[in-house]
């Protein structure tokens, strides 16, 4: 492989990148290409950056940078940058996995891969979706054990057709604001925290009821039950990335809260307590960009 390159020529040999994928993947691609270690690589393309992890240029990319790259790669620094997450409005970064998370089965056997190094896709760290944004289709954990068949309909064989129908719709709005305004992100993020917000145990319940209670399962019930079945922990990534397991489920409530927010606000307000109660409503505040007004008059 070619060790020395040329500090200011375009590289001679530029693979394609595959549909979708993420800037890191087809910078790392290239790496093992000419023999050389990811960040070498980085610092002969990008000598002033201080950037110290290859996956940083998907999420803090400057326009300078890209620039760069697009010379070296002969691109216009337009089409770099789509191959990060700079489309998203910077409150999103609480639905990106620093790594990847999930894949699309179908897209997956159909990209090419280079000495068995697989193309990574942005789908794959978007912690909101449940499908693929150039298929359509419903994605799949990467771990082996979660694994579901390609032809699967949805994420999770627990979820009726009209529950996935409508977690879809909510992906489809989450990712509409995400993309939007920061405004508008900070009010979607602070909505689709208001419900994780917990609630408390109540006496009444049976013993066999989960542990861990979400305001969410007052507006799609079967919530709580479904992570603890699925063995979904409460310590997800960035405290709003759910395994996908349960995500679409969590995905219809925020499309139920978003359908009517007054009402299914004060379903919220009404099963969390005490200094859960006081987080809930200043999220609700937070998300009125969105919402709306919140409080009946």
């Amino acid at each position: 492989m070619i060790k020395r390159l040329d500090d200011a020529k375009p590289l001679p040999v530029i693979l394609k990148p595959v549909p979708d994928e993420l800037l890191s993947s087809w910078l790392s691609r290239h790496a093992a290409f000419y023999g050389m270690e990811q960040l070498e690589f980085l610092r002969h393309l990008l000598p002033d950056s201080h950037v110290r992890r290859l996956h940083a240029v998907d999420t803090d990319l400057s326009q300078s940078a890209a620039e760069k790259l697009g010379h070296f790669f002969r691109r216009d620094q337009a089409e770099v940058r789509r191959m990060t997450h700079c489309d998203l409005a910077r409150e999103a970064k609480w639905f990106i996995s620093p790594e990847p998370i999930q894949s699309c089965p179908s897209c997956r056997s159909r990209a090419p891969d280079f000495e068995r190094q697989e193309a990574i896709l942005r789908n794959s760290q978007r912690g909101w979706r449940i499908t693929c944004s150039l298929c359509g289709r419903a994605l799949a954990p990467l771990s082996a054990s979660d694994d579901i068949d390609i032809g699967t309909e949805s994420a999770d064989t627990d979820v009726s057709p009209s529950t996935w129908d409508e977690a879809v719709e909510g992906e489809r709005l989450l990712n509409q604001f995400l993309t939007d305004n920061e405004k508008a992100a900070a009010a979607a993020v602070a909505a689709f925290r208001m419900l994780l917000v917990p609630r408390p145990r109540l006496p009444s319940m049976a013993a066999w009821q989960p542990c861990k209670l979400h305001a969410v399962d007052a507006l799609a019930p079967g919530f709580d039950a479904l992570a603890e079945r699925k063995n979904a922990g409460t310590r997800w990534k960035n405290h709003v990335i759910a395994p996908l397991r349960v995500r679409a489920t969590l995905l219809a409530g925020f499309q139920r809260l978003l359908e009517k927010p007054r009402p299914r606000f004060h379903i919220l307000r009404s099963v969390t307590l005490g200094h859960y109660r006081l987080r809930l409503e200043t999220l609700g505040e937070q998300a009125t960009p969105i919402l709306g007004p919140l409080w009946f008059s």
